[in-house]
């Protein structure tokens, strides 16, 4: 299925479109006025499927019963959530941070992870069949939580411990 424009995405989830982020959303910054953010909130039971909304802000929510199927979420960040039963399945993530979140039965099958940070996050029966993870950041300790497949797993760029928290923290 085709993805939503921007425009349309936004007009769908916020009634109004913000001006697009020209880059990764920064916690440090005050952006509020530019592209999609969730702060501090709850998100239930609502699709985001085929969406396109590249540099997304999704912070300290919790994500539960969402569906972000097929949608763009590229250059996101993604840090110090709980998703529950979230499905990413077809998702754009790549260059994304989703590190320093809990994901509990959450469905990456097909999704682009490529150059993603996973690192600091937890995984609880997860599913990452067909996702793509080249260059995607984890630690070793962390893959044994993951059931990679070998080309998965020879494609991450290992990185020797968790690295820096993500700023909000």
């Amino acid at each position: 299925m085709e993805r939503r424009s921007y425009e349309d995405s936004c007009r769908e989830l916020l009634g109004h479109v913000p001006e697009m982020r020209t880059r990764k959303p920064d916690y440090e910054e005050d952006e509020e006025e530019f592209g999609v953010n969730f702060f501090r909130t709850r998100i239930e039971d609502t699709d985001f499927s085929n969406m396109t909304l590249p540099r997304t802000f999704i912070a300290r929510t919790y994500v539960e019963r969402a569906s972000f199927r097929n949608t763009d979420l590229s250059e996101s960040t993604l840090c110090w959530n709980d998703f529950a039963d979230v499905d990413f399945t077809g998702a754009d993530l790549r260059g994304s941070d989703l590190r320093a979140s809990f994901f509990r039965a959450v469905n990456f099958s097909g999704a682009d992870l490529s150059d993603t940070d996973l690192r600091r996050s937890k995984y609880e029966t997860c599913d990452f069949r067909g996702a793509r993870m080249t260059g995607a950041r984890l630690t070793r300790p962390q893959a044994a939580a993951l059931n990679l497949t070998g080309d998965q797993h020879d494609s991450i760029a290992w990185q020797p411990d968790d690295g820096e928290d993500p700023c909000g923290g």
